[in-house]
């Protein structure tokens, strides 16, 4: 069925509670206040206080636990829980259910429930959508984060409230920062009831993720661009799918249940039989990997096995069936119940067969590869590590993030063959290279001179390593993500990974270490550079881009270690290989020549020491300057942004002025310190760039740093400094 249109009785009831009893205060039902700070306290008092647990229903324990409030406290919870109801179908709720509930709990006031209205009649006929069977049996919490996020509503000025209820996404985010909005459907239902433009009649947050993830693989767009556990990114996400489908000629109302569109995100296991007999024939596809065996995945493709752990096991032929292996499982480990790994085990040796496929993950949705296993099940007793082995053909490299199936949970393997939408999901993006990306494909959206950039691309080819340094808020994540993308020459997230360091960052988390194993006591582990090596060196026809953030926040020598001589550009390959700390036996390590380093550095951070000058000798270090008073930026804002032209020139002169005072601060700030552009390139999700919007990133976002600035100023010498760039 479409999707409701805005003069659906719920929607319509919705907008009356949004302007008599959020904005007003007032009420649905009668006359005078009723949504006020007063009753809500009385509410979490006598219901946030006294949660009881015990065999009575939920009404029965609300009564007694309302039985002390006043009446207008009982009329708040009657119109709360209505609220709460005008979402639900009736196959979730009956209707007479809902209005008997709510009479009731009106009537424990002692006054009769007013003459009967559209909002009681209509708007809780039909409902809107289905919200699952834990709305019902968990109420009660339901109940707790309404009183809860009430509470804190009505802590907000009426400036803020009106500001919040005007912007569907700030209101998103507010209500996500609130405690326990990511377990309650109530919050899915109050964005939707609130803002219907803008976010879809779902109230569970799986559903959207399956929509989000499986409709962005099918439309080309990239999955892993987005956090889609962020639940106000991942609602924004469905905004944009659902745009660009009506952009395509989809109708304004279409839901994503209908057909066509549900076939984008969930087609039948039929309608996929003929793409998974095209790609893999009569084969099955498994899914192999652990966090025990991540580390082990630069090995696996050196030597084209894979292989199981649990080395202690045996020969696993050697049992015969799989409660054998369950005993001698729990016997050795002595894990209580070794059901999966049990099942791993027998599976591995007796059901995998050659000529099945076979992906590698790091954990649940991260694929690092895939290939076609070549043998069948062996045994080699004399590796210490690798005992349980197949002879595996890899295919793919790469790291491709994927909405996980929950079903996949952290089995170390999984017969995947009847989960057919994930795995065309996963093929779409393997087999995908990634568009050609070009230096203009670069130069878009950057503010940097075109010289400026030509020189930071040729000093990358060069030296294989470069530092982009600079004040927060001149681009530099942005620009390194381009960097990557034009030295690989595609549109590559496979092939490109990015970490940062810290103050606890060390050589076992980069290069290689012991960490603790799953069965007790310690095993070596890779580190992610040391994998990413491997993965570049198994690809030699491509390149691939590591990306450090705050490289200057960690400790260098003791992180690189015998990878500071390796990274320079005339010491990469198998000639200068050395042996590793962790593994003084096992063959030299060196680094591919088809690997390319980029770091970036905050240079406004009074905690950070001097950079290493052993890096400083290996890198190519570019500062990247503010923009503020560039033509590009200037046009950026106008036509991109639709700035007015008079606000642009006061962010050009203000920002330039205060940026030279910053400079011209030797003692305290200097060059280092200026503050970047970007803090002006908004998202998408805001509508209107106006004096309001420009306020509010002064308020909010540059004055606390210019108080962090100038900290052993007077108070008023930053109100002053404020004060000018508002004028």
């Amino acid at each position: 069925m479409p999707k409701p249109p805005k003069d659906h009785p719920v929607l319509r009831a919705a907008a009356l509670w949004r302007e008599r009893c959020l904005q007003d205060n007032g009420s649905v039902f009668t006359e005078g206040p009723l949504w006020t700070a007063e009753n809500i306290g009385y509410l979490a008092k006598y219901y946030l206080e006294s949660l009881v647990k015990g065999r009575e229903s939920f009404f029965e324990k609300l009564e007694k636990q309302l039985a002390p409030a006043p009446r207008t406290a009982k009329k708040l919870a009657a119109e709360m829980l209505w609220v709460m109801y005008l979402f639900p179908v009736p196959g979730a709720i009956k209707p007479e259910k809902k209005r008997n509930h709510i009479t009731q709990v009106w009537e424990w006031s002692g006054e009769n429930f007013p003459k009967p209205t559209p909002e009681f009649g209509i708007a809780l006929e039909g409902g809107i959508g289905a919200p699952g069977i834990a709305f019902k049996a968990y109420k009660w919490k339901e109940l707790v984060f309404f009183i809860k996020i009430f509470q804190n509503w009505l802590h907000l000025s009426n400036l803020e409230r009106d500001s919040f209820l005007a912007d569907p996404w700030g209101f998103a985010e507010w209500l996500d920062s609130q405690e326990g909005a990511g377990s309650r459907q109530l919050r899915h239902i109050l964005l939707y009831l609130l803002f219907p433009g803008h976010f879809e009649p779902i109230s569970s947050i799986r559903l959207k993720q399956d929509i989000a993830s499986y409709s962005l693989i099918e439309i080309g767009e990239d999955w892993a661009k987005i956090d889609y556990r962020n639940r106000t990114v991942l609602d924004q996400t469905l905004y944009d799918i659902r745009k660009k489908l009506q952009a395509q000629g989809a109708p304004q109302d279409f839901d994503f249940h209908d057909e066509p569109y549900q076939k984008i995100w969930r087609p039948s296991n039929k309608d996929l039989d003929p793409w998974y007999r095209e790609k893999f024939g009569n084969s099955k596809v498994w899914v192999l990997g652990a966090s025990n065996l991540a580390g082990d995945w630069g090995e696996f493709q050196e030597k084209g096995v894979i292989s199981l752990g649990w080395a202690e096991l045996g020969n696993l032929l050697d049992y015969g069936d799989q409660k054998a292996i369950y005993e001698k499982h729990r016997e050795i480990f002595g894990k209580k119940n070794p059901t999966m790994d049990a099942l791993a085990c027998h599976q591995f040796a007796r059901e995998m067969q050659a000529g099945d496929h076979v992906l590698f993950k790091e954990h649940y949705g991260l694929i690092l590869g895939h290939g076609v296993i070549q043998s069948g099940y062996e045994f080699d007793e004399s590796h210490p590590k690798f005992r349980h082995i197949r002879l595996v053909n890899w295919k793919n490299f790469g790291r491709w993030e994927l909405p996980e199936p929950r079903q996949l949970a952290s089995k170390r393997l999984t017969n995947l063959t009847r989960y057919k939408l994930w795995l065309r999901a996963v093929f779409r993006l393997m087999d995908d290279p990634g568009p050609i990306y070009t230096r203009e494909d670069a130069l878009k959206g950057l503010f940097l001179s075109e010289i400026r950039f030509d020189r930071i691309i040729d000093a990358l080819k060069r030296k294989k390593n470069v530092v982009l340094e600079g004040p927060p808020g001149v681009g530099k994540t942005f620009i390194a993500k381009r960097l990557a993308y034009l030295t690989i020459g595609h549109k590559a997230p496979a092939r490109v990974r990015m970490i940062q360091f810290h103050q606890s960052y060390a050589y076992e988390d980069f290069i290689q270490g012991y960490r603790p194993s799953e069965e007790g006591g310690f095993e070596r582990r890779n580190g992610v550079f040391y994998s990413f090596c491997r993965e570049a060196e198994a690809d030699p026809d491509n390149r691939y881009v590591f990306i450090i953030d705050e490289v200057n926040r960690g400790n260098l020598s003791k992180i690189f270690g015998e990878m500071m001589m390796l990274i320079e550009a005339d010491k990469r390959g198998p000639d200068y290989a050395v042996p590793l700390t962790y593994s003084p036996d096992d063959a030299p390590f060196h680094v591919p020549e088809n690997l390319y380093l980029i770091g970036m550095m905050n240079t406004a951070d009074r905690s950070l020491a001097m950079v290493d000058y052993a890096l400083r000798r290996r890198f190519s270090f570019n500062r990247l300057p503010a923009a503020f008073g560039t033509s590009k930026f200037s046009k950026f804002l106008q036509k991109d942004m639709s700035v007015p032209e008079e606000l642009v020139k006061k962010i050009n002169d203000r920002f330039s002025a205060l940026n030279e005072e910053i400079r011209a601060d030797h003692a305290n700030l200097g060059l280092g310190f200026e503050i970047g552009h970007s803090y002006f390139c908004s998202n998408a999700y805001i509508e209107t760039f106006n004096e309001s919007w420009y306020e509010a990133i002064i308020q909010q976002e540059i004055k606390p740093l210019l108080r962090e600035y100038w900290f052993d100023k007077p108070k008023n010498f930053v109100d002053d400094k404020v004060q000018k760039l508002l004028e």
